[in-house]
């Protein structure tokens, strides 16, 4: 849900009613997976992004049918077609879109907002099931109805029966595979599609070392939308003025700085303090830790000889263990400046995230974008 903070601060500002766009079904290529969103007002859009600047205009001309009362509305859009007369500009992105359209007052938001975003902010897990199509009786479910499943949480649920069950086997399924997916369910005389979607931590990259070039690491890592933390044993370096963008900021030293960080598969650490000793010890804690990537920074030279010297202190790696340790950090992109330095170093981290191996686009085989080519679509339960 990259991106939903945002969407709630603007929900939460709200001085007029306005519309919230969710991307709700891919068929093909697209720009953003399902879950994306953007809430518009009457003049424009408020936060968030659903495509790369193809639908923005034509929804913007169907938020006031919302906006009048008219309740959620669905809008497709056929983006390989160059004479579709609604789509109308020949984008040729050779994909079909499916955008739910529902109306958001002023005031307190939805609960199913409100717990989403309890959710992210306690770094749980959950997934979320939104209605977008209902044909036939359906027991007065509507487009625009939410559903929420929470790990150890009550959870947004149904009445028990057989349509709970099949909705929580969706909401299950999507939550197991951190991927949105569009299932058709049935209840009593009717069918209705939902978009069940993981609701996931934002994934967050632990800087150890809060020196002049961790700066740019930080900006850009927060530009991502990721939870950004410093790390550093001089108080004079780890400071809210040199790291505005930080989430939050420990000063202490390795290991002890370590201590109830919440180091996960959905985290990535840097260690680039360029204090030796630091770095070794840095290094020591945070390698038994189940993050997706830990990188360090500095010449071939000397991330040997803290390898070495880890392997010395009995450190032996597991295989996992040395997949996950990337010595230099970076993808080979020419860097020199710290900002293009950061941004090699970022870009290893985002692959490892999203599992690619981190090369050339035009050398990868299928799909560009993940989980385009196909609509994954469950059948009824």
């Amino acid at each position: 849900m990259k991106g939903f903070e945002e969407i709630l601060a603007a929900v939460r500002s709200l001085a007029e009613p306005a519309a919230l766009a969710t991307l709700v079904r891919v068929r093909g290529s697209s720009y953003r997976q399902p879950g994306a969103r953007m809430l518009f007002g009457p003049d424009g859009i408020r936060a968030g992004v659903i495509s790369a600047g193809c639908l923005e205009t034509d929804i913007l001309a169907r938020v006031r049918q919302v906006l009048e009362g008219q309740g959620a509305r669905l809008a497709a859009y056929d983006m390989g077609n160059d004479l579709d007369l609604v789509w109308g500009t020949g984008m040729g992105c050779q994909g079909r879109a499916d955008v739910l359209l529902e109306r958001v007052d002023p005031g307190q938001p939805a609960a199913w907002m409100e717990r989403s975003a309890g959710l992210l902010a306690q770094r749980r897990r959950g997934a979320l099931a939104t209605v977008f199509t209902v044909e036939g009786e359906t027991g007065g479910l509507r487009p625009g109805d939410h559903f929420l499943l929470e790990e150890g949480g009550p959870g947004l649920a149904p009445e028990p029966g057989p349509f709970a069950q099949s909705l929580g086997a969706a909401l299950a399924r999507a939550l197991a595979t951190g991927r949105p997916e569009a299932a058709l369910l049935r209840r009593e005389g009717g069918e209705l599609r939902i978009l069940a979607e993981p609701v996931l931590p934002p994934h967050a990259l632990w800087i150890f070392g809060a020196g002049e070039h961790s700066r740019p690491i930080a900006r850009l890592a927060k530009e991502l939308g990721w939870f950004v933390g410093i790390v550093d044993h001089r108080p004079a370096m780890a400071t809210r003025e040199r790291f505005p963008q930080a989430d939050r900021i420990v000063v202490g030293h390795p290991p002890e700085s370590l201590r109830g960080l919440p180091l996960d598969r959905r985290s990535a650490a840097l260690v680039v303090s360029h204090v030796y000793e630091k770095d070794l010890r840095a290094l020591e804690a945070l390698v038994p830790a189940p993050l997706a990537y830990l990188g360090l920074q500095g010449n071939r030279t000397r991330s040997r000889r803290i390898m070495q010297d880890l392997a010395g202190a009995g450190l032996a790696l597991t295989e996992e263990q040395r997949r996950t340790l990337r010595f230099p950090a970076g993808l080979d992109i020419g860097a020199e400046t710290p900002e293009v330095i950061a941004l090699s170093m970022l870009a290893e981290v985002q692959a490892a995230f999203a599992g690619h191996p981190g090369g050339p686009l035009r050398d990868r085989g299928g799909a560009i974008h993940q989980g385009s080519g196909k609509d994954s679509q469950s059948r009824p339960g």
